[in-house]
């Protein structure tokens, strides 16, 4: 019986609202799960009022969690949220065990929702992506580096922090700010660096494609400096003359500057 009256809590709470005094939801719950005619008789007699309070006290938790990490994602869906908020609920339910896990489960939840939703413009859910990479960039374990590194050179691998991703928008959406303004943001092919701050901020850096593919093959690929600025020149048919070079070091200069770039590393 044990597992019967799990099954009706987790209905209770996760699922479709409905009142102590309604008489006949209280009747159909308690017969769909079976449960013991002692639970059953204490549950009317009053015992269901405290199970209605601690349902509003979890999804209320559930909805400042997501509220919290992904507040523009929850301001420009607007009342849409709701809705998708008691989906999530009622239909997966979160597995995590915690409350910094919520968001990432929404999303897996919702997005694939979202892409036939007309109600829902195309950019949330790359504003989603974004939000959840500022949380797990936050989150992410720093594993000790080696204590000497050498020299960033072309015929050597390049060390980044661990705490740092690559990732392509079709939005602008990093110029979103927190608030009420709810603008759609610029329809622009946008490539990132987002990184985490030896401060413990989450900035990012925005990328020129041809940047972009630079350190692609650097933090993906594991290609030499060499090796990645001929080949992303060659991707995007750019020569790789003085210019070029001259950027990338410039642009890798920034980066160990701004805690990024550890140093280099034999191939």
């Amino acid at each position: 019986m044990q597992g019967a009256l799990e099954r009706a809590l987790a209905e209770l709470t996760l699922g479709p609202e409905w009142s102590e005094g309604d008489e006949v939801a209280v009747e159909s719950w308690i017969e769909r799960h079976g449960l013991s005619r002692e639970d059953a008789d204490y549950l009317r007699r009053g015992g269901l009022g405290g199970l209605l309070i601690y349902r509003r006290l979890v999804r209320l938790n559930l909805r400042e969690a997501i509220e919290s990490t992904l507040p523009l994602v929850v301001a420009h869906l607007g009342p849409v949220f709701d809705e998708y908020f008691d989906r999530f609920l009622a239909e997966r339910a979160p597995r995590t065990h915690y409350l910094r896990d919520v968001s990432h489960e929404f999303l897996a939840f919702s997005a694939p929702l979202w892409a036939s939703d007309p109600r829902v413009p195309a950019y949330v859910s790359e504003l989603g992506d974004h939000e959840a990479l500022q949380l797990e960039i936050a989150a992410v374990r720093t594993h000790p580096k080696r204590a000497t590194q050498q020299p960033l050179a072309l015929d050597a691998r390049v060390d980044f922090i661990d705490a740092c991703r690559l990732v392509h928008y079709t939005h602008a959406v990093h110029e979103l700010v927190h608030g009420g303004d709810r603008t759609p943001p610029r329809l622009e092919a946008t490539h990132l660096f987002v990184y985490r701050s030896p401060d413990h901020e989450v900035r990012s850096l925005k990328l020129t494609p041809l940047a972009a593919a630079i350190l692609r093959r650097l933090l993906k690929l594991g290609e030499t400096l060499g090796q990645a600025v001929r080949n992303a020149c060659r991707e995007h048919e750019v020569a790789m003359d003085a210019s070029v070079l001259e950027g990338t070091a410039k642009l890798l200069a920034d980066l160990a500057e701004r805690g990024a770039i550890l140093g280099g590393r034999s191939p």
